[in-house]
């Protein structure tokens, strides 16, 4: 039987370089709506989403955004794979007395692997001027940027490898980033805790 969604889920990988290709708006929706349609706790629903499309305007993101830190700078996007579009993740403080994380997580995942049906990467980006974006974007205090999801078509293929020991990306000779994740046995406990 064929598992289309666990295929996805296996091939997702952080994006930090982009093609300069449009995103076509139904993949935004999409995502947007496979968000809105995660689960919530208490069914807040605190969760909202500032689309930001405008070049203008994604030239004044990036800058305060900090990308890849264990290879930082050659993993920054040059000037020709910048994101095409980015998408500020809101916890809506009216609508909840408290913003739970898993929610921010189910959401967002959510919204990735919906882009990457359609072939579109995203680096779930946390690390950035929380002061600077809400003074760009006139964002209400009622309101706490969570993170900004980067999002392109992929101008790069990261290499997933499986590493007990190293939590670290990095880049090897050719400028290719490798990715290690821990193995299932390392991380999967039946009926009691691995010593």
């Amino acid at each position: 039987m064929e598992n289309n969604t666990y295929e996805t889920i296996l091939k997702r990988r952080t994006i930090r370089a982009f093609k300069q290709t449009p995103i076509p708006k139904k993949a935004i929706d999409m995502a947007l709506n496979a968000a809105r349609l995660a689960p919530s706790a208490a069914n807040y629903q605190f969760l909202e989403y500032l689309v930001i499309d405008d070049k203008s305007l994604q030239d004044k993101i990036f800058p305060n955004l900090r990308w890849a830190g264990y290879v930082k700078p050659k993993r920054d996007p040059g000037p020709n794979q910048r994101p095409r579009l980015y998408i500020a993740v809101l916890s809506n403080s009216q609508k909840s007395p408290k913003c739970n994380p898993r929610d921010i997580g189910a959401a967002v995942e959510n919204l990735t692997l919906t882009f990457l049906s359609f072939g579109i990467g995203c680096c779930w980006v946390v690390a950035f001027e929380e002061d600077v974006i809400r003074q760009i974007f006139g964002i209400a205090d009622y309101y706490m940027v969570d993170s900004i999801i980067a999002v392109g078509y992929p101008d790069e293929s990261p290499i997933l490898e499986t590493d007990s020991e190293n939590i670290k990306y990095w880049l090897d000779e050719n400028n290719q980033l490798h990715v290690p994740k821990r193995p299932l046995s390392d991380i999967v406990h039946l009926n009691k805790i691995k010593d």
